[in-house]
């Protein structure tokens, strides 16, 4: 296949050459079939507007573009933020060939396959089909061999074509890949991804399994200690990025969901407290790290009244429902906050549910929002969040930073669009924050349609948690469970009340 080739008309019937009349605005150019321009000998590349000129270059009669398809086609899949935040920076590694060749054809196989759907280019689809159907493949046959010196590496094609097959309707392409992620990863175990860029994308891979786990509802084997800790051992603890020390919080969710579950089957006094307690110390956990993060980010965040910021410097969404602007340092720090209120929507939320207080739902005023920017910060400290909706809200804010900033970033963003679906699930009932949810999304191409409808059809629908009783009355600023140190090492090694059995 012979990629974006332009061809000279031949000598005896130059006028011959034709170049195809059909255009469309997405698709300025066609990669994958023969194209050819009538050229003239000695063609002068100038301005429109400049006056006759003696030739100065000279355009060759034939320009091959072949050795530039797979940049063309990889930028245009770096262009999707959302993937190559979450895959940064082995994603790109794999793209320049700097690990092997089984990672490299994974990433040609995604990169063809999008660039062949966005622009209706049915051969470059094939031709990803192809490449995905060799990399498949081969991975089946290395698969069967799985724990051998070296296989850890597979964990980087696996993950690559598992972004790939959530862009298709084939649900069984992505359970074939999650499984294949699941054996490779604890047959090899957690020490065996503790080098660069091996731990990175164990990372990411994480990130996706917990996801996974929060939507099936099932406890997962990420949340034992060994998992916690061994894949960050030579690197150490005190280097673990904000983000992984937030999933190290969120690992235990899934868990918790399944007790949740469990509980509703068979309903008991005594397991519901347990339950209670266990959720009761994350939430500590939360806190904590939430009170760290204050500590070491002074004056990160600032909440900006939209008339001082410049036009371009704002997203074109009308209502807006809160009128100051959320400013943060940088993108980084807004991707922390986001999974922040992630992590805390889901622990406060089962908590709530499990041991209600009574109290009036209600929904903050914009004028009640605005008062945070008289105080310090304008996020919400531990201790100052009485209802869900303000976490929620929080979200939003740091998501349209993160919308405006992305351009700008390489940092890794684990998570992207999930804070934001906990958030519209938070807010489904309120009309005027769903609208500015939508503006928000449809502001990017990349994240345009999401959760409505395009690629993702099940959209925020997956993120279904339990029902959430929000309430008025304020909680304490930290709470400090009253555990002996047995149970609390029991409570940091699982979520399980019996954390025997996951040793």
């Amino acid at each position: 296949m012979r990629f974006h080739t332009f061809e000279a008309g031949s000598a005896e019937n130059p006028a011959a050459s034709t170049v195809s009349a059909r255009t469309t605005k997405d698709v300025p150019f066609r990669l994958s079939t023969t194209v050819t321009v009538p050229l003239q000998k000695n063609l002068v590349l100038r301005s429109n507007n400049e006056g006759p000129a003696p030739p100065t270059s000279v355009l060759p009669q034939e320009l091959s573009l072949v050795a530039f398809r797979d940049d063309v086609q990889f930028s245009y899949l770096f262009d999707n933020f959302v993937w190559s935040s979450y895959g940064s920076p082995w994603l790109q590694m794999a793209a320049a060939g700097r690990l092997d060749a089984l990672s490299l054809e994974a990433c040609r196989a995604f990169s063809l396959s999008i660039f062949g759907k966005h622009h209706h280019q049915r051969d470059i689809v094939v031709s990803g089909a192809m490449h995905y159907d060799h990399t498949v493949r081969a991975l089946s046959s290395r698969l069967s061999r799985v724990g051998s010196p070296g296989s850890e590496g597979l964990i980087i094609p696996i993950t690559i074509l598992l972004m790939h097959s959530s862009t298709t309707p084939d649900p069984q392409a992505s359970a074939f890949h999650i499984q294949g992620l699941l054996k490779l990863v604890q047959i090899c175990g957690p020490e065996r991804f503790a080098v660069n860029p091996l731990r990175l994308a164990f990372e990411s891979c994480r990130a996706t399994l917990i996801t996974i786990g929060l939507i099936t509802k099932t406890r997962t084997f990420l949340e034992q200690s060994v998992w916690i800790d061994e894949p960050w051992s030579l690197c150490g603890q005190g280097n673990k990025s904000p983000q992984n020390q937030l999933v190290d919080i969120l690992v235990y969710v899934p868990g918790f969901l399944e007790d949740q579950a469990q509980l509703e089957q068979q309903p008991s006094e005594d397991f519901r407290l347990d339950l209670v307690q266990r959720i009761e110390y994350q939430v500590a956990r939360l806190y904590n790290w939430r009170w760290h993060w204050e500590e070491i980010n002074p004056n990160s965040v600032w909440g900006v009244d939209p008339t001082v910021i410049p036009s371009h410097q704002l997203l074109a969404v009308n209502p807006r429902p809160i009128r100051n602007t959320l400013i943060l340092s940088t993108f980084s720090k807004a991707i922390e906050i986001s999974l922040y209120n992630a992590v805390l929507l889901c622990l406060l939320g089962l908590l709530w549910s499990l041991n209600p207080i009574d109290g009036d739902e209600y929904s903050p005023s914009p004028m009640e929002l605005s008062s945070q920017s008289r105080t310090q910060t304008p996020l919400h400290l531990p201790g100052e969040v009485d209802s869900l909706i303000k976490p929620a809200i929080e979200i939003c804010r740091a998501f349209e930073f993160q919308l405006l900033n992305v351009k700008n970033s390489r940092d890794t963003a684990l998570f992207w669009l999930f804070p934001l679906g906990l958030a519209s699930k938070v807010l489904e009932d309120n009309a005027e924050y769903m609208a500015w949810i939508k503006d928000m999304l449809d502001s990017s191409q990349i994240t345009r349609g999401y959760g409505t409808k395009g690629q993702n059809t099940a959209g925020f629908g997956f993120y279904k948690f339990p029902q959430i009783k929000r309430r008025k009355a304020h909680v304490r600023p930290m709470i400090q469970p009253q555990y002996d140190s047995d149970t609390l090492k029991r409570y940091s090694d699982s979520s399980s009340p019996d954390s025997g059995c996951w040793e």
